[in-house]
């Protein structure tokens, strides 16, 4: 399965007008003018001198988080800014600074049938008429909602492409605050429809509902319409929440670095040359989870779509290698070490597999996701095509994905068609069952502050959801599960 998925990486699966986002790969490629992520030895500040090392370098900077020491510039001659910096004491290492992106093309609705499902009338109840089997896996049918369902007190920050802050699902959990980290932008509004509908998994309270649907929910804006994002957004984002005081930060986004050494090849000259001892991508996001930990913030991560295992981080690493190879903007670097996937394999991040399932079927991995033994925390519904998917579309097979909500001004005629309004739609990936960790999460820390008047920490929280997560696969600890399927009704009764 997962060697059929690879064939279609490229490609993202949908059934209406708006995208299925999560089957996007992740895709990588320089940004242009030519940029870089550079970090500073100081890991709490940047030195009173960092732009005029940059310049004498022949760069210009271009965004700074000074938090961690971090700064983003551009060159027009990467072989000479690189030597500088290198050599300069002030700086622990660089590294080509890597576009995230979602790779959204659309299928028209026409292209498939329902197939043997039934609509629900507009004034219905999309939950109870049981389309949402992820929610009640991991709820206990909802069981959970009765004895915490979280509370404003308790807020989740969303880095993602946005929220729909007028939905009517998710508007009365929208707390203030939201923030746009893409340049060019002035909001936080959702024109891609990931994080709406990551919102939703989390927090949606209306015709569906989320596994915490009385949360507080804010958006960090860090991909623009088309999915683009620059890793120093993220780590500005992941800074700005953490100094919000958020309690629970969800990233479903994520890429590939490596500890160890970038290295770049001048494609005038052939000169290979080294960008520094530590790579400065992981270390930059090391730096800013361990920053919002200390601030007691519990950060969830997607493992990936990209159906590797994580615990041969050689393997990945040529896995990696050959993906900048296949790309002209990416070829003249290559890496040595051992690869990771960030922000999933980061310490102090809790990371999530993602599980096919539902309708009386049993758990399984989704056929895209990544996994691995002592790489996955917990796992959770992300959706697949059905059990006997072996890459061809059927009709109907989209209630094995994740519904939830997607903005109401932008066009799903599936969910129009099924749910008789805009503002619903089906997704798969790791990106639909991080939500659901994060969920669990806030309505876990919602509790404990309710009974005790204190909350837990980070660390405290991921024992407490690994500790009441449903076992599965072989007993005990699994590379595909990790210590269970996560379950709201254990962790809160």
């Amino acid at each position: 399965m997962r060697k059929g998925f690879l064939v279609f990486l490229g490609v993202l699966l949908a059934l209406s007008s708006f995208s299925f986002s999560a089957f996007a790969t992740q895709q990588e490629s320089t940004a242009s003018p030519q940029s870089f992520l550079v970090v500073f030895k100081s890991d709490s500040s940047l030195p009173s001198n960092y732009e005029s090392i940059i310049e004498k370098a022949g760069g210009k900077v271009t965004y700074e988080v000074s938090e961690i020491g971090t700064v983003e510039a551009t060159t027009s001659n990467p072989t000479a800014f690189i030597k500088s910096l290198v050599k300069n004491t002030q700086v622990a290492s660089l590294a080509p600074a890597l576009e995230v992106s979602l790779d959204l093309p659309e299928v028209d609705a026409s292209d498939v049938e329902q197939g043997d499902v039934a609509p629900v009338p507009a004034d219905e109840s999309i939950w109870e008429a049981g389309w949402q089997w992820d929610i009640e896996r991991v709820t206990n049918q909802g069981a959970s909602h009765e004895i915490s369902s979280g509370s404003k007190d308790v807020v989740v920050g969303i880095i993602d492409s946005g929220i729909d802050f007028d939905h009517p699902d998710l508007k009365n959990n929208i707390v203030p605050g939201s923030k746009t980290f893409v340049p060019g932008t002035t909001d936080a509004w959702d024109f891609n429809s990931h994080g709406t509908h990551v919102a939703g998994t989390i927090g949606a309270n209306g015709r569906i509902k989320g596994i915490a649907p009385e949360v507080g929910l804010r958006s960090y804006r860090v991909f623009g319409a088309t999915g683009g994002a620059q890793q120093i957004w993220i780590t500005d984002a992941i800074i700005a929440a953490a100094n919000d005081g958020v309690d629970v930060i969800n990233m479903s986004l994520g890429g590939t670095r490596v500890i160890g050494q970038w290295y770049y090849t001048d494609p005038a000259t052939g000169e290979k040359i080294r960008l520094g001892n530590d790579a400065a991508d992981m270390v930059a996001y090391n730096r800013a989870i361990r920053y919002a930990t200390n601030k007691g913030v519990t950060v969830v991560a997607s493992a990936g779509n990209d159906g590797q295992d994580l615990s041969n981080p050689a393997k990945l690493a040529d896995w990696y290698n050959a993906t900048l190879d296949a790309s002209p903007s990416t070829a003249m670097y290559d890496v040595q070490g051992a690869a990771f996937k960030v922000p999933a394999q980061t310490p102090g991040v809790i990371t999530v597999s993602a599980l096919g399932g539902g309708f009386g079927t049993e758990d399984r991995l989704a056929f895209y996701s990544n996994y691995g033994n002592g790489n996955i925390d917990v796992s959770a519904p992300g959706g697949d095509l059905g059990p006997d998917y072996n890459g061809t579309r059927v009709p109907g097979d989209y209630k094995w994905l994740v519904l939830s909500a997607v903005p109401t001004y932008l066009n799903s005629p599936t969910g129009v068609a099924m749910f008789g309004t805009q503002g619903y739609g089906w997704k798969g990936g790791t990106s639909m069952a991080s939500p659901q960790v994060a969920g669990v999460a806030a309505a876990y820390i919602a509790k404990v502050y309710e009974e005790t008047g204190k909350k837990p920490s980070p660390s405290q929280v991921q024992t407490h959801l690994q500790q009441t997560a449903e076992d599965a696969g072989k007993n005990g600890y699994d590379p595909i599960f990790g210590h269970g399927v996560i379950n709201a009704y254990n962790a809160v009764k």
